[in-house]
């Protein structure tokens, strides 16, 4: 009897040694799970290149969309120029940039588009929309300052 009592202190001693390993003395660390989530939607994908982005796709001419970003007030003609009978006129910007545009041209918030340059003065047509909704063409007359 005493030597089965021996044999079952000794398997306790033995099976308890693993838990008291000599190199263990760090602190388990607990485990939790954090109420707070992570947008993955915000990032880009790490597997897609960014040397081959996809352009967007635009419905404007390319020298078109800085004057389509402000109002007609706020831009100024500079000159205005013919060659071979075609009117040119160079507007600036607010922030004291200049585009040439031509009849046809579509500048301004409310898109305005180009009908006749002439020596001093370009004539604008600009799509508005009235009280009840029908669309009204106005004329706009920009002159050289």
């Amino acid at each position: 009897m005493k030597r089965t009592v021996l044999i079952l202190i000794l398997l306790a001693v033995i099976l308890a040694l693993p838990s008291l390993s000599y190199g263990n003395t760090k602190p388990q660390a607990k485990k939790h799970k954090s109420s707070l989530v992570y947008p993955y939607f915000l990032k880009r994908n790490p597997f897609q290149t960014f040397l081959y982005t996809k352009k967007p796709s635009v419905s404007f001419k390319v020298g078109e969309i800085p004057l389509l970003q402000y109002s007609l007030s706020s831009l100024k003609i500079v000159g205005i120029m013919e060659r071979r009978g075609k009117y040119f006129a160079m507007i600036q910007t607010p922030d004291n940039r200049s585009y040439i545009v031509t009849v046809g041209s579509i500048i301004g918030v409310g898109r305005a588009r180009i009908t006749s340059i002439n020596d001093n003065m370009i004539n604008l047509v600009e799509n508005t929309y009235n009280a009840l909704g029908q669309m009204r063409a106005v004329n706009v007359v920009m002159r050289m300052r």
